[in-house]
C-alpha cells in the first residue's frame, strides 16, 4: 500500500510500559515512513513520555477524556469535539487489543483516511516475539522495519537531569551502577525479596547500588529488611524519562518480568531478567546484553529429569548463585560492561 506524505499523523498506544517499549521497533518504522509529517500520541501520557523524543512527538493526549469511549462502540455516535479533533489527521497507527478493531473503524468514520490497526499481541499458537509479530503485520502495509537494535533515545533535559541526580546519591562518577527493581505488575512474576537482598549484599562489595521501586506493591521492606551488607540508594517513582536516563548511567540491572525491565534494556545496559510465568520468546526485552534466566534454564548444568522439575516449582527453583553468574562478568573487579 502506498501512503501519501500527510501534513500529520497519529500513533495511538494505551498499553503497559513494557507492551509500549516492545511496540517501539513498529512505532519508529512508522515514523520513518513520514519523516516530514507532523506527529501527536495519543494514550497514557506518562508512559509515552518514554517514547515521544524518540519519534520527535510533537504533541502527547491522554486517551482519559470524556466521549473517548463512544469510538470503541461498534456505530455509535461520535462526540463532535472528537470528530474535530481526529479529523486533522490523515494518517494513523492504532496498536491495541482485538477490541481496539473497533476503534480503529471509527477513527476512519472520524475522518482519517489511512488507519492501520496493528493487534497487539500474536495468536497464542505462533511462537513469535511480540515486536517481530508487530513488524510483520506494518510489512503488509508497505512498511519495513529496521533489523538492528537501537537503544532508546531521551531528550537532553532528561539527561541532564540524571547526571545532576546521580552527583547527589553518592556515587563515585566513574564507579558501576547496578541497578535493582524486585518489583513487577503481578506477584506472580516477583523473585524473592530474600533472593534480590542476596545479590545485592554480593554486588555492594563491587558497584554502588540503586534500589527502584514505584507505586506497585513490590516488597520494599522485605527486600530492605533483609539485606545484611548493601547500603543502597533507593530511587522511589522517579518519572519514566527520568528513570531511563538514570539506567542509562547503570552498569548492569536485574528485576523481573517488568515493565522497567523492560526499559533497562531498551536502555541497551546489560540486563539479567528474571522471567516467569510468562513466555520469554514472546515476551522477553530485548538488547544487545539481555540475558533472560528462566526456572530449569539457568546456567547450573542439570539433567533433563532436574529441568522438568525447576520448571514445576517456578520462580523459586532460581537461586542468588545463578543470578550472580551472569552479573558477574560485568561487576567484578577490571571486567568489561559489554553484557551480562
Amino acid at each position: 500500500m502506498s501512503f501519501p506524505l500527510p501534513a500529520k499523523i497519529l500513533m495511538v498506544h494505551a498499553g503497559g510500559i513494557g507492551d509500549l517499549l516492545l511496540s517501539l521497533p513498529a512505532m519508529r518504522a512508522f515514523r520513518r515512513a513520514f519523516p516530514d509529517s507532523a506527529l501527536e500520541l495519543l494514550g497514557f501520557p506518562e508512559r509515552l513520555s518514554l517514547v515521544a523524543h524518540d519519534l520527535q512527538a510533537a504533541a502527547v493526549h491522554s486517551t482519559d477524556q470524556a466521549g473517548l469511549a463512544h469510538f470503541y462502540l461498534e456505530g455509535g455516535d461520535l462526540p463532535s469535539r472528537l470528530g474535530e479533533f481526529f479529523s486533522s489527521f490523515s494518517s494513523a497507527l492504532l496498536i491495541g487489543r482485538s477490541r481496539a478493531e473497533t476503534f480503529a473503524k471509527n477513527l476512519r468514520r472520524a475522518g482519517i483516511r489511512q488507519v492501520v490497526f496493528l493487534p497487539s499481541f500474536p495468536e497464542e499458537t505462533q511462537k513469535v516475539h511480540v515486536s517481530d509479530h508487530l513488524l510483520q503485520a506494518l510489512r503488509s502495509f508497505g512498511i519495513e522495519g529496521g533489523k538492528s537494535f537501537v537503544p532508546l533515545h531521551l531528550s537532553r533535559e532528561a539527561q541532564l537531569w540524571a547526571d545532576e541526580y546521580l552527583s547527589k546519591t553518592g556515587w563515585d562518577k566513574g564507579g558501576r551502577i547496578l541497578a535493582i527493581h524486585p518489583g513487577s505488575g503481578s506477584l506472580s512474576k516477583n523473585w524473592s525479596p530474600g533472593n534480590f537482598a542476596c545479590v545485592a549484599d554480593w554486588a555492594g562489595e563491587r558497584a554502588f547500588i540503586f534500589l527502584i521501586f514505584g507505586p506497585a506493591r513490590d516488597g520494599r521492606e522485605e527486600v530492605l529488611g533483609a539485606l545484611k551488607k548493601a547500603r543502597p540508594f533507593v530511587l522511589d517513582q522517579l518519572p519514566l524519562p527520568h528513570l531511563a536516563a538514570v539506567l542509562g548511567k547503570c552498569a548492569a540491572f536485574l528485576g523481573n518480568d517488568s515493565g522497567i525491565t523492560h526499559l533497562a534494556a531498551a536502555m541497551g545496559i546489560p540486563t539479567a531478567a528474571i522471567f516467569g510465568p510468562t513466555n520469554p520468546v514472546v515476551w522477553g526485552p530485548r538488547g544487545p546484553g539481555v540475558r533472560i534466566i528462566t526456572a530449569g534454564e539457568t546456567g547450573v548444568s542439570r539433567s533433563s529429569g532436574e529441568k522438568e522439575a525447576c520448571r514445576g516449582l517456578g520462580l523459586e527453583a532460581i537461586g542468588p548463585e545463578e543470578v550472580i553468574k551472569k552479573l558477574a562478568p560485568v561487576l567484578e573487579p577490571g571486567a568489561r560492561s559489554s553484557g551480562v
